[in-house]
């Protein structure tokens, strides 16, 4: 039975946050830091876990160009602003900066092979060489027929007796080799000038003994040429790819890698003949059969060389990152990233080898994120036409339902236990528009774990399917519609399945929300029956003034909750369908909604961004978790494990996936310890006062960082000096009267009051005055407790020096701590001060008068009575 507790408090314990908005990227020599351009900025993010390690700034201009020098010490950075930065690595402090590189945008840099030079070209056909370390240029070519497209370095021997050359690529279909070392009017103009492509050149690359080029171009063609140490070049053959060609590079081996539109990692010999490919991850044969435009769906854009690790990590045209071992010249799929998930509309907890998210955002891949790792591991399914739009898994998570644009259903599982990757296993078709919705069964029928899926779609039907004859382990299959039922006037957003598989709820664009009786009748092998069901409207709900979106059933209790654009969520009792709870409290339309495993508490998303959750008995928000800074359309709740506490997932428009865990319970459990504690600390500031160790309850208040048992300490001793006042007044009395002298009290002899206390604050450490003033600053903004911090101020400037509390202010602060100003603290003196001096003055005025009244009065009466006794 689901834990009834009431949930109050959630803790963010993972975020999956994009961090490659698409162009420039690189890697480092090992492949363990990332540094990709996501808008103007510059995303560092380790490769490993898909965290951000550090984000450069950028100057407010989109990147065109960035480039990670070999040895992985420098960073260079150009934007549309033309300015040129060189970052320290791993610190990424800003070394050098260039104002205008180039006269126009660079589309492509490249450092070459001793981290000493740095590439860049420019869409008007000028290629600059940079010295890294003192960033200034060092050579300018100049003859391209237009943008630069392709970079490539090759550095022989050592020395004085190296050769450097440059090989350049331009969209005018030609490759350029240039040499460094050939003097300046040699430099000027290309060694050789290569033509061999009708379009625009992609890629260039030489092998590692200088004795081959390659070019690769947007023609669907490879050039390979063989190449003399002067630079010469004579082309040995064309090779017809199959792809428009985006990268290529040559491996230690002397093979060399390219990628294309096609979609794969691709390695060839030093002849030209392909060796392997990697095959496109995950798409099986008859979906990339199926697929209507291939190079739009699965095109590689770019990929970067791993030197130390002998890797290539590729790169789509989706932002999708996935990293290959190239060792022994075979293509290993170690892992996938997702640098930019695009507006995220649905999720679902499924099974992939272990607890895994399905993701669907705006394209017509499905992501599949494993959860009991670390490293965000992420699988990529292709087979969808167009834009997914809705997910949902079976009661035992085996099974995956997406529906999409194409207007289909697909019905994903793990291909076998050795391989627990995600592949389609029936395929559903007849609706007339997009699906926008789908439920499986919620309990099993005999064998069946999920014996039908139902789906909604923009056509304003319903369709059931029967799985019955779907196997895990077979073919893809095409599932028949057992009822076609249309059931509301505008676009079905949203269904759901009762727990006992007896009714189904559906959410619409028309503001209603229906609820059907649903009958399935599963095959019988013995009778030669085929699968049957039925559908039987029951009760229209009417009460939202917008659109439902999302709807859903309570796992415990015969109720359902709705969730519309009026920014409210509906409970509906299923006895009377009246409504009998409202959740008002979100800012914008509420998008999704979803039960906790208890039933006694919801959860909600809305377009305020926004997650709340609550209890559901008395209409309160027990918690709202903000984490996103879009609408967030879709939530999933992943139940209380052994290993794991309940935990909320949120997925928004921003891309961003958060992962909220329960605290409940271990944040009550720190608040009981708290109390306790501060009962402690209680007792303990009492017996130091009652044994007037004043510094001890004083070093204690500060470290507790506790004002108001300072206030309560000093409070106390400031009415201590009035009585020490009093009692000094009575012994001068005394001693005029006796003509003797009296002994004197301490209390009223100190500034505070008490000479111990006056010690204390004159020996007070650079950070507890700050401390103290900051407190006193406080104080003298209360009338009530302003004479307090009037005389602690009177003390401090008293006791210590102008020079020491300004050093006391320009100590640094404690770890953690902020930086105190004392120009934030005079400000804040001053009026309060001026005030409370202003109303002092007004009561001295005051009782000035009352004295000379009163002196007037007592004279008023003697004359009185001196006329009365001579009467």
């Amino acid at each position: 039975m689901a834990d009834a507790r009431l949930r109050t408090s959630f803790a963010r314990v993972a975020s999956l946050q994009p961090f490659y908005s698409g162009g420039a990227a690189a890697a480092t020599a090992d492949g363990a830091l990332l540094a990709t351009s996501f808008g103007a900025d510059v995303m560092i993010t380790d490769a490993a876990t898909a965290r951000l390690v550090h984000r450069i700034p950028g100057d407010g201009e989109e990147l065109n160009a960035l480039a990670l020098a070999p040895n992985d010490a420098t960073l260079a950075v150009i934007s549309r602003s033309l300015a040129l930065r060189f970052y320290s690595v791993p610190d990424f402090a800003l070394q050098h900066s260039v104002a205008r590189a180039h006269e126009a945008p660079v589309a492509i840099m490249r450092a070459d092979p001793t981290s000493s030079l740095l590439a860049t070209g420019s869409s008007d056909g000028i290629v600059k060489v940079w010295d890294i370390a003192g960033a200034f240029c060092t050579h300018v070519f100049r003859g391209h027929g237009g943008v630069v497209s392709a970079l490539a370095w090759h550095v022989a021997g050592s020395g004085r007796k190296s050769s450097v050359f440059l090989v350049t690529g331009c969209v005018d279909g030609k490759v350029r080799v240039w040499d460094l070392r050939g003097g300046s009017e040699a430099a000027s103009r290309p060694v050789a000038v290569l033509s061999a492509h009708a379009s625009v050149v992609r890629a260039v690359g030489v092998s590692p003994d200088g004795s081959t080029l390659v070019s690769g171009a947007r023609d669907q063609t490879l050039a390979i040429w063989d190449m003399t140490p002067q630079g010469r070049c004579t082309r040995r053959k064309t090779v017809t790819a199959g792809e428009r060609i985006e990268a290529l590079g040559f491996l230690p081996s002397g093979a060399f890698w390219t990628v294309g539109s096609g979609g794969s990692l691709r390695l060839w010999d030093s002849d030209g003949s392909q060796i392997a490919a990697s095959g496109t991850p995950g798409v099986d044969a008859a979906d990339a059969a199926d697929t209507e435009d291939p190079d739009e769906l699965r095109g590689l854009t770019d990929a970067l060389y791993c030197a130390a690790a002998n890797s290539v990590v590729t790169i789509s045209a989706t932002q999708d990152l996935s990293f290959y071992s190239v060792a022994d010249d075979t293509p290993v799929l170690s892992r996938q990233l997702v640098g930019y998930n695009d507006e995220i509309v649905d999720m679902a907890l499924v099974e992939r080898g272990g607890p895994a998210l399905a993701v669907a955002s705006n394209n017509s891949q499905l992501r599949v994120y494993r959860l009991d790792t670390q490293d965000h591991d992420v699988a990529l399914l292709d087979g969808h036409r167009d834009i997914v739009l809705c997910l949902d898994a079976s009661a035992d998570r085996q099974l995956l339902a997406s529906g999409s644009k194409d207007r289909s259903v697909r019905i994903w599982a793990p291909a076998d236990s050795a391989r627990p990757e995600l592949r389609t296993i029936a395929v559903c078709e007849g609706h007339a528009e997009s699906v926008g919705a789908v439920a499986f069964a919620r309990r099993a029928v005999g064998d069946l774990v999920a014996p039908f899926v139902v789906s909604a779609s923009q056509d304003r039907t319903v369709k059931v399917w029967d799985l019955s004859a779907v196997a895990a382990d077979g073919d893809v299959a095409r599932p028949t519609s057992l009822v076609t039922l249309r059931i509301h006037d505008k676009d079905i957003n949203a269904v759901d399945i009762s727990p006992n598989n007896a009714l189904l709820l559906s959410g619409s664009q028309d503001r209603t929300a229906k609820v059907h009786a649903l009958t399935y009748n599963e095959p019988s092998r013995a009778n030669g029956h085929r699968a049957s069901a039925s559908l039987k409207h029951i009760a229209t709900c009417k009460g939202h003034k917008r659109g439902v979106w999302s709807v859903r059933f309570s796992p415990v209790e015969q109720a359902f909750a709705t969730a519309s654009s009026d920014q409210t969520v509906r409970l509906w009792s299923l006895k009377d369908f009246s409504c009998i709870r409202v959740f008002e409290g979100h800012t914008g339309g509420v998008l999704r909604v979803n039960f906790l495993p208890s039933g006694t508490q919801l959860a909600s998303s809305a377009a305020d961004g926004l997650v709340k959750v609550w209890n559901v008995r008395d209409e309160e928000c027990a918690a709202t978790l903000d984490a996103h800074e879009d609408k967030i359309w879709t939530l999933a709740v992943r139940g209380e494990t052994e290993t794991s506490p309940l935990q909320i997932i949120s997925g928004g428009a921003d891309s961003a996936i958060s992962i909220w865990a329960d605290r409940t319970a271990e944040d009550e459990a720190e608040r009981a310890a708290a109390r306790e504690e501060a009962v402690q600390r209680e007792q303990e500031f009492s017996n130091l006062l009652v044994l007037k160790d004043y510094r001890g309850a004083i070093a204690l208040a500060f470290a507790l960082d506790q004002p108001r048992r300072l206030l309560t300490l000093f409070s106390h001793v400031a009415t201590s000096r009035a009585e020490g006042d009093a009692i000094a007044s009575v012994n001068r009395l005394l001693s005029d009267a006796l003509g003797e002298a009296v002994e004197k009290s301490d209390v009223g002899s100190s500034i505070t009051g008490l000479a111990a206390i006056d010690e204390i604050v004159a020996g007070l450490s650079h950070e507890h005055l700050v401390q103290l003033l900051g407190y006193i600053r406080d104080w003298n903004a209360v009338a009530r407790t302003s004479s307090v911090a009037q005389l602690l101020l009177h003390a401090v400037v008293r006791l210590h020096s102008a020079d020491d509390i300004l050093d006391a202010f320009a100590a640094p602060p404690k770890e953690g701590a902020p930086k105190a100003n004392i120009a934030a603290v005079l400000e804040a003196l001053e009026p309060y001060t001026e005030r409370h001096f202003s109303r002092a003055d007004r009561t001295l005025v005051e009782s000035a008068m009352l004295e000379y009244t009163l002196q007037a009065m007592d004279a008023l009466g003697a004359h009185d009575m001196d006329l009365d006794m001579q009467l």
